[in-house]
C-alpha cells in the first residue's frame, strides 16, 4: 500500500505554472546577454588565466547555491548509497564553475570569433578516425553529445579542421523567441546553422556528407520520447537522430569535449565508435539504438562526471 507521501502529486515549479512569466524571464535573460555583449573588451584584454579564475569564483558564489540541491537529487537517485556528501559537493562545485566557463568559452567563440583558433582550443584528439572513416560512405554523420563541457565548439571543430564542408546542429527553441533568435545568430558567426523544424535542410546537409550535431541527453516530452534508461533509471529520450540515421544511412558518432583541469580554456575531443542503424528500422530497433546512444553517453559521463550538467530534470524528480 502506497503512503501518502508517494501518492502526493509533485509540486510544479513556479516557471512551469506561469508560462508567461517564464517567457518574460527568458526575454530578460536575452536582454542581459545583449548588455554583456556591449562591453566585451575588458574580457578580451584580460589574460585567460585570470578570466577563468574569476569565472570559477563567480560560479562558486552565485551558481553553486542555486544548483546544488538539484545535482544532489540526481546523484543520489543514480548512485544511491555509493554517492557520499563529500563527493556531491565536489561535483556540484565543479559543475558551477563549468557553467561560467561555458559562458566565457562562448565569448571567445562567438564574440571574439575573429581570433578564435580551434588548434589552440582543442589540443588533443582521441579516436579521430571514427568520424573520418564514417564520412567515407558519403552519407554524413550525426554527432551525438550531451550538455557537457563547451559542446558548442564541437561543430566548429568539424568545419575548421576541414573534415566537412557542411554542418549544423538540431536545436531546441527557448521559451523566449528573442533568446532563440539570439542563439541562432551567435552560432552563425562561426558558420553553424541551427535547425529547429527545418527537416529538409537537415536532409540536405547529411546528403551533402555533412555533420549534424544533436544533444539527446535531456528528458523528452511524452509525445516525442522513447522509453529508455539512463544510468539504469527510466527516462524518455528523443529518437530524432535514430530515425534520421535509419532513413539516410548516416552513421551516429558519440563525441565529447573534455575540459582540462589546469587550463580550462583548453580541451580534448573524444570520438567513440560509430553506432549504425539498419535501413527502415522498426520501433523495437529504434528503441534499441536509442538505448545504445544513451549507453555511450552514460559511459563517458561515468568516466568524467563533473563535465555533465547534472542539474537538468532528466529523471523528472522535481
Amino acid at each position: 500500500m502506497q503512503s501518502r507521501t508517494e501518492n502526493k502529486k509533485k509540486k510544479r515549479s513556479f516557471n512551469s505554472r506561469h508560462p508567461k512569466f517564464r517567457q518574460v524571464s527568458y526575454f530578460m535573460l536575452g536582454i542581459g546577454i545583449i548588455v554583456a555583449l556591449a562591453l566585451p573588451l575588458p574580457l578580451f584584454i584580460l589574460p585567460k588565466k585570470i578570466l577563468y579564475f574569476l569565472g570559477r569564483k563567480i560560479g562558486l558564489i552565485f551558481v553553486y547555491p542555486s544548483i546544488r540541491e538539484k545535482i544532489q537529487k540526481n546523484l543520489y537517485y543514480v548512485y544511491g548509497k555509493r554517492m557520499t556528501e563529500k563527493r556531491v559537493t565536489a561535483i556540484a562545485k565543479k559543475i558551477a564553475a563549468n557553467n561560467i566557463y561555458f559562458i566565457i568559452d562562448c565569448y571567445y567563440l562567438w564574440i571574439f570569433h575573429f581570433s578564435f583558433d580551434i588548434n589552440k582550443a582543442v589540443v588533443k584528439t582521441f579516436g579521430k578516425n571514427f568520424p573520418v572513416n564514417s564520412l567515407k560512405n558519403g552519407k554524413g554523420v550525426i554527432g551525438t553529445t550531451g550538455h557537457y563541457g563547451c559542446f558548442e565548439i564541437i561543430p566548429v571543430y568539424f568545419l575548421d579542421m576541414k573534415l566537412v564542408d557542411v554542418g549544423g546542429v538540431i536545436a531546441r527553441s527557448f521559451p523566449s523567441p528573442f533568446l532563440t533568435w539570439l542563439n541562432r545568430r551567435a552560432r552563425l558567426t562561426t558558420g553553424i546553422p541551427s535547425f529547429y523544424d527545418q527537416v529538409k535542410d537537415i536532409f540536405k546537409a547529411l546528403r551533402s556528407n555533412g555533420v549534424i550535431g544533436f544533444l539527446p541527453d535531456l528528458r523528452a516530452k511524452r509525445r516525442l520520447g522513447v522509453k529508455s534508461t539512463f544510468f539504469g533509471k527510466p527516462t524518455l529520450t528523443l529518437d530524432v537522430h535514430i530515425r534520421l540515421s535509419s532513413q539516410l544511412g548516416s552513421a551516429i558518432i558519440p563525441v565529447f569535449l573534455n575540459r582540462h583541469r589546469a587550463k580550462p580554456w583548453e580541451f580534448s575531443i573524444i570520438f567513440y565508435e560509430q553506432i549504425s542503424v539498419p535501413k527502415k528500422a522498426d520501433s523495437e530497433m529504434i528503441k534499441q539504438k536509442v538505448q545504445e546512444v544513451n549507453d555511450a553517453l552514460e559511459y563517458h559521463i561515468r568516466r568524467y562526471p563533473s563535465g555533465w550538467f547534472w542539474f537538468n530534470n532528466k529523471w523528472k524528480l522535481w
